[in-house]
C-alpha cells in the first residue's frame, strides 16, 4: 500500500511539474506577444488556404493509418483499413483531449487489442509505427537541414532521436524474450513474450520497412504542406521550402520533449524562436502554431463522434487463435 502510494505521489508530481512548465512558457509568451498585433493577423487570415490545410491533416491521417497497416501485417495481424482508420482517429482525438501525448496510443491498443484478443500484438504495432514515424521524422530534419544549410540549431535532437529510435527498433526485432517471461504462464510474463514475438515477426521484411521509412517521410511532408497552407492564410510567403521542411520536423522534435502537456507552451515558443531566425514577427509565429493546434484538435473532433458510436466489435476476427499459435511457431524455430 506504501509503495503504490509513493508510485501515486510520484506520478501527481511529474504531472504538476508538466503544468508549470506548460503554463510558463504560454505565460512567458502570454506576456511577449503584442496581442493587438496577433489580433490583427488572425483577423487577416485566408480561410481557403486554412480549408487546405485541414485537407492536408485529413491526408496526414490517411498516411499514418496505411502505415500502421502495414506494420500490423507485417507482424501477421490482418484488420479491415477502415477499423484502423476509426482507432486512428479515435486515438488523435484522446491525444488532443486528455492530458497526455501517450493517452492515443493506449487507446489504439485498446481498441485493435480487444477486436482481435491480443493486446500484445497490438501493442507492438503501434510501438514499432510509432518509432518508424519519429526515424522518418529525424531523418526528414536532417536532409532538410543540410540542405538548406541550416541543420545547426536542433541536428542534435534530430540525431539522438534517430539513435533511440533505431536502438529500440532493433531490440523490438532482434531482442530475445527473457527466460522468466518465456517460463511463465503469467498475465505480464504473457504480455511480454507476445509483444517480443511479434516484433520478431517483422525479421527479414525489408520491403515493408522501406514502405513505412517512405510513408513516414511522406508524413512529415503533409504536415509541413499543413504548415505551408496556414502560413499562406496568414500572408507569409517567405519561407523557402527546404527551410519549412527543416523547421516544421524540428519543432516536432521539440515539442517531444516530456517536460508539458502535450507539448503545448514548448511547440508554440519552438514556433517563435525558430521561425525568428527567418525573419518571422513573433505575433505571426505563434498565430501559426495556435492555428495548427486548433485546426487539428477540430479535425480531431471527427475521433471523439467515432469514439461516441463505436460499437462495432468485428474488427480483426481474421486473426484467431490459430494464427497466433502459427506466428508463435515459426518464430521459434527460426
Amino acid at each position: 500500500m506504501i509503495e503504490v502510494t509513493i508510485a501515486v505521489s510520484k506520478k501527481s508530481l511529474i504531472f504538476l511539474v508538466k503544468i508549470v512548465v506548460s503554463a510558463g512558457l504560454l505565460s512567458w509568451l502570454i506576456y511577449s506577444i503584442d496581442w493587438p498585433v496577433l489580433l490583427d493577423v488572425f483577423t487577416a487570415a485566408e480561410p481557403g488556404w486554412l480549408l487546405l490545410a485541414g485537407v492536408f491533416v485529413v491526408c496526414s491521417l490517411v498516411v499514418s493509418v496505411e502505415k500502421w497497416s502495414l506494420v500490423l501485417r507485417a507482424e501477421g495481424i490482418n484488420i479491415p483499413w477502415y477499423q484502423l482508420w476509426k482507432a486512428y482517429w479515435i486515438g488523435i482525438f484522446f491525444n488532443n483531449f486528455l492530458p497526455s501525448g501517450i493517452g492515443g496510443d493506449g487507446i489504439r491498443v485498446l481498441l485493435v487489442g480487444r477486436n482481435i484478443s491480443n493486446m500484445a500484438g497490438a501493442a507492438s504495432s503501434v510501438v514499432a509505427e510509432r518509432l518508424l514515424a519519429t526515424l522518418g521524422l529525424a531523418l526528414t530534419g536532417l536532409m532538410a537541414g543540410l540542405i538548406a544549410g541550416s541543420g545547426r540549431q536542433v541536428s542534435w535532437i534530430f540525431m539522438l532521436l534517430m539513435i533511440v529510435s533505431t536502438g529500440l527498433l532493433f531490440f523490438l526485432m532482434l531482442g530475445r524474450v527473457p527466460i522468466w517471461a518465456d517460463k511463465k504462464d503469467g498475465k505480464i510474463s504473457g504480455f511480454i513474450r507476445g509483444f517480443l514475438l511479434h516484433g520478431q515477426a517483422m525479421r527479414g521484411q525489408g520491403k515493408m520497412m522501406i514502405k513505412v521509412g517512405f510513408l513516414s517521410v511522406l508524413f512529415q511532408l503533409t504536415v509541413v504542406a499543413v504548415n505551408y497552407a496556414i502560413f499562406r492564410s496568414l500572408h507569409v510567403d517567405t519561407l523557402g521550402c527546404w527551410a519549412l521542411v527543416y523547421i516544421i520536423p524540428a519543432i516536432s522534435a521539440i515539442a517531444m520533449i516530456p517536460i508539458g502537456i502535450n507539448g503545448y507552451g514548448i511547440r508554440e515558443g519552438a514556433y517563435v524562436l525558430l521561425l525568428a531566425t527567418y525573419g518571422v514577427a513573433g505575433s505571426v509565429a505563434l498565430a501559426a502554431s495556435l492555428l495548427f493546434a486548433v485546426l487539428v484538435s477540430f479535425c480531431s473532433l471527427y475521433g471523439g463522434y467515432l469514439w461516441l458510436g463505436n460499437r462495432d466489435k468485428s474488427a480483426g476476427r481474421e486473426y484467431t487463435a490459430e494464427n497466433a499459435a502459427g506466428l508463435e511457431t515459426s518464430l521459434e524455430s527460426e
